[in-house]
């Protein structure tokens, strides 16, 4: 028996589906006008679109390598598009229509278990729930979730994106958080430190009630300012810009961190910095703030 072409999904029986989904998933074929319909009307939350992906698929639908596998497209119970964006733009950039199997009705809270295509980061993460700035976020959470600790760089293990997601709802001060994306690509513009350790140090350092003397020590940072010999800032600043032109030296996060925090240190306590302020070893900790 020959197999049934899959029906033409139009914008009547999305609608239909998204207010009632059905059992089960349903091969149809989606052409551009739907999906442009499903981008523009569905896709509020949603993690940044490739490039690259889209080209791709758009090349494959055009030259007809296109088949049905076991992916699908995803709606949520919300009525949203949870997983599918780059098959439905290429389908708009192609002019093509393409069959897959479509489902309707999945629990939002579910959406970052899917892994289709590329993994989702913490980054993708926190776009999909409409954070501002979310790549910067998602790399200054888990430099906070270090300090926090009093650890120089993310834990080995990782920190997972529900650990991102939680920490983001549940204890990150938002305001604080754009805060200190903003100081971080400010003081980066300026000295090329790496944004994630920047903006977790300020934001921590907030959080222990140093607004003052962070605010003032990253506006001396920014200047590259200090008014004694060996000031901590400039001081820093002169010793690190020679390990970046030094084949020698490979910084990281935990030599940017160990760094600030002795140059933080000396500057709360009025004092010159030394020599060994700037040797760093992987055993070497974090001063508390």
């Amino acid at each position: 028996m020959l197999a049934m072409k899959p029906k033409m999904l139009s914008e009547s029986v999305l609608d239909k589906y998204l207010g009632k989904p059905p059992t089960g998933s349903i091969v149809v074929t989606i052409g551009p006008k739907v999906a442009q319909y499903c981008l523009d009307q569905t896709n509020h939350k949603n993690r940044p679109l490739s490039s690259k992906k889209i080209i791709n698929y758009s090349k494959d639908m055009v030259k007809k390598n296109w088949s049905v596998t076991g992916e699908t497209i995803k709606f949520g119970d919300d009525g949203l598009l949870k997983d599918g964006q780059h098959r439905l733009e290429a389908c708009v950039r192609a002019n093509t229509p393409f069959d897959t199997h479509v489902i309707w009705g999945i629990n939002p809270d579910t959406f970052h278990h899917i892994d289709i295509g590329k993994k989702r980061d913490a980054s993708d993460t926190l776009a999909m729930m409409g954070v501002p700035n979310y790549s910067k976020a998602s790399t200054i959470i888990k430099m906070i979730i270090a300090y926090e600790a009093e650890m120089t760089d993310s834990p080995k293990s990782g920190v997972s994106n529900d650990w991102v997601k939680r920490k983001y709802i549940e204890e990150i001060d938002h305001e604080l958080l754009q805060e200190s994306i903003h100081l971080a690509k400010r003081v980066y513009n300026t000295t090329k430190w790496q944004t994630g350790v920047i903006g977790a140090f300020f934001y921590v350092a907030v959080q222990k009630g140093q607004r003052k003397q962070i605010t003032e020590f990253f506006d001396d940072f920014c200047k590259g300012i200090g008014s004694k010999p060996r000031a901590p800032v400039p001081f820093l600043l002169e010793n690190v810009n020679r390990m970046k032109n030094s084949r020698e030296f490979l910084l990281r996060a935990h030599h940017f961190s160990v760094l600030l925090s002795r140059a933080y240190k000396n500057y709360k306590a009025g004092k010159s910095s030394t020599k060994a302020d700037i040797s760093v070893s992987l055993d070497d900790k974090l001063i508390a703030f």
